[in-house]
């Protein structure tokens, strides 16, 4: 799978395996995650999360978040283990008030939008240097 705009250059693939143009128009991805039902979401280093639905890249964002982007600082993205039912997606994005931090949030969706005003702050996270060194994050569930 290849998302135009990575900068990647070609993979030797294995036998049996295919590299295939997902979309373009992306700016700066960081991260993407499947939801349950085939859509494809992407974090873009901006603050923009985006939706892959039917092969396209939608128009209108699923959601976009004010973030410091300064070096490698991104955003991650996971969905409750029980989307299907509660429309909960998680992101862990830099925030800039009130001051520069790393936070993880949920979001819930409406279809391919984010409820206007649903952000539920589930951790704040330290005060961040001026350095620019990577401060993405991953938010994964662990299911025993």
């Amino acid at each position: 799978i290849t998302l135009a705009g990575l900068g990647c250059i070609a993979a030797t693939l294995p036998n049996g395996f295919a590299e295939t143009l997902v979309a373009s128009g992306l700016s700066s991805p960081t991260a993407m995650e499947f939801t349950p039902d085939g859509r494809l979401f992407v974090c873009q280093q901006g603050g923009q999360l985006r939706v892959i639905k039917n092969g396209s890249l939608l128009a209108a964002p699923f959601l976009n978040l004010t973030v410091d982007n300064n070096g490698e600082r991104d955003a991650g993205i996971t969905f409750d283990p029980n989307f299907a039912a509660n429309h909960f997606v998680y992101i862990y994005y830099t925030a800039t008030a009130p001051a520069v931090h790393n936070r993880v949030s949920r979001f819930t969706a409406n279809g391919d939008i984010a409820v206007a005003g649903s952000e539920v702050v589930i951790l704040e996270l330290n005060n961040l240097s001026s350095a620019k060194k990577p401060n993405g994050g991953g938010t994964p569930f662990r299911q025993d």
